[in-house]
């Protein structure tokens, strides 16, 4: 598993000969780090500075970058069109998959998603009734989900979790912001290895906004939200901050370190996030939605 670099001071972040030089422009502190061993580069704060050298190593590395603006929220991922695999070929394949397929790849990521939901709710305590609901309503997914139980499932979820006044949304409140930002950075870890497969992140097999570049991102994310979701409960919610702070973000960034199964193997997110999108890759090829790996909570762990 590679590294992803939380860049929250005032840094200057140069090229070796083999990795980056990142430099505290406050105290002169340095610090190094190999390409081979970085997955992202997140910039947290407005007052770093970056040489045209780096954006060339990242391209050539196949790292991204992620920039954030003065609210701490992604505001643009930086990624290299040159090395991407079969990328024509991908994008053909990606436009002609047909609805049954997509249909089937929906329902599959709606079903894992709810019991991903249900799971998480028993691991904090919500009554046993519950959750069975929750996972009852899984029975009823259809292709395309065309009853919508993502959303009335989500409805039910989020009230159990976060008390019956939370609403999701754009807010700055601690609950939302920390979910808004976790979502972000995942969204960009799969964004990531979307282009790197070779498919066009803003075609997705449910999602459809003309106005979304991450119309994919958001089909695949789902079954992993509830990770984020039980993270912030666990370990960002006790802080009781009234908003985000900065230690809040790094610590919502850990949220990859965590284990998960998938396809019958433990796995930190990060990995499991690359198989899920292989897998994808498969499914799409051969037009079958069988061959798609989601990710479950590890029984009975944290």
């Amino acid at each position: 598993m590679k590294n992803i670099v939380y860049v929250e001071s005032k840094y200057f972040v140069a090229v070796t000969h083999n990795g980056f030089k990142l430099t505290n422009l406050e105290t002169k502190e340095k610090h190094y780090l190999s390409f081979e061993d970085v997955e992202i580069l997140i910039f947290d704060n407005t007052k770093c500075y970056l040489s045209a050298k780096v954006i060339e190593k990242c391209a050539e590395n196949k790292i991204s970058l992620l920039f954030c603006d003065r609210g701490h929220s992604p505001l643009s991922v930086l990624e290299s069109v040159y090395g991407q695999q079969n990328r024509f070929e991908r994008l053909k394949s990606q436009l002609s998959a047909s609805s049954k397929v997509k249909g089937r790849l929906w329902r599959k990521i709606v079903v894992s998603k709810i019991v991903n939901q249900a799971v998480c709710l028993e691991k904090v305590g919500t009554s046993k009734e519950l959750t069975e609901v929750l996972k009852s309503m899984t029975k009823t997914v259809t292709d395309h989900d065309v009853h919508n139980n993502e959303a009335c499932a989500a409805r039910l979820y989020f009230k159990q979790l976060f008390g019956n006044d939370f609403k999701r949304g754009r807010t700055t409140d601690l609950k939302n912001a920390s979910l808004n930002y976790g979502y972000a950075i995942l969204r960009a870890l799969i964004r990531r290895n979307l282009v790197l497969k070779g498919f066009e992140p803003s075609i997705g097999i449910h999602h459809a906004s003309t106005e979304n570049p991450f119309n994919l991102s958001d089909d695949i994310i789902e079954p992993y939200r509830p990770f984020v979701d039980y993270y912030i409960f666990k370990n960002i919610l006790p802080t009781k901050h009234e908003s985000l702070e900065p230690d809040d973000r790094k610590n919502i960034i850990k949220v990859l370190l965590n284990k998960c199964v998938i396809d019958n193997h433990v796995m930190y997110l990060q990995d499991a996030i690359e198989l899920t999108i292989d897998s994808f890759v498969s499914s799409i090829e051969a037009g079958s939605s069988g061959r798609i790996k989601l990710p479950t909570f590890i029984e009975g762990g944290d």
